[in-house]
Formats: structure tokens, C-alpha cells, sequence
């Protein structure tokens, strides 16, 4: 199933440039899902298990090295 995923990160340190960095470039590796960044939230677009198995790594790598908070909203039905 195709779906778009909004999704924002907010490290919660003063370095927080680099956990963002981090982030998209893990999702932009991966070549079975579109990542759009923006300036405050990015757009990936793909077969939903292919997204959920990115963002999982992806945020995993995150979280062990900063605290931060996800925002995200997924749809199946909102063009992009």
C-alpha cells in the first residue's frame, strides 16, 4: 500500500542540527522510499512497510545517541 508520511524531529539538545542531518540522510540512503525534506518537516513517500522499516532504523539510530521527540502523521488517501 502506498502512503505519505509527514513526519518532524525535535532533538532536545542545543546541538540540533546534527541529529536532523543524521536522520535524513539514514532515510535518503535508502533507495526504496522518496524522502522531501522541508524546513520543518520532511515528506517520505513509498510502500508503507518499506517506510516503517526505514523509519525504524532510522529513529532507533537517533534516539541512542539524543533525546528527541517525533511528530509524524501517516495517510494512505491525501495526494502529495
Amino acid at each position: 500500500m502506498q502512503v505519505a508520511v509527514e513526519i518532524s524531529l525535535y532533538p532536545l539538545s542545543d546541538d540540533f542540527e546534527k541529529p536532523v542531518d543524521t536522520f535524513l540522510s539514514l532515510l535518503a540512503n535508502n533507495q526504496t522510499i522518496d524522502v522531501e525534506p522541508g524546513k520543518m518537516s520532511s515528506i517520505i513517500t513509498g510502500e508503507l512497510a518499506e517506510i516503517m522499516k526505514a523509519l525504524t532504523q532510522a529513529m532507533d539510530q537517533v534516539f541512542a545517541e539524543n533525546p528527541a521527540v517525533f511528530n509524524l502523521k501517516i495517510s494512505n488517501c491525501c495526494p502529495v
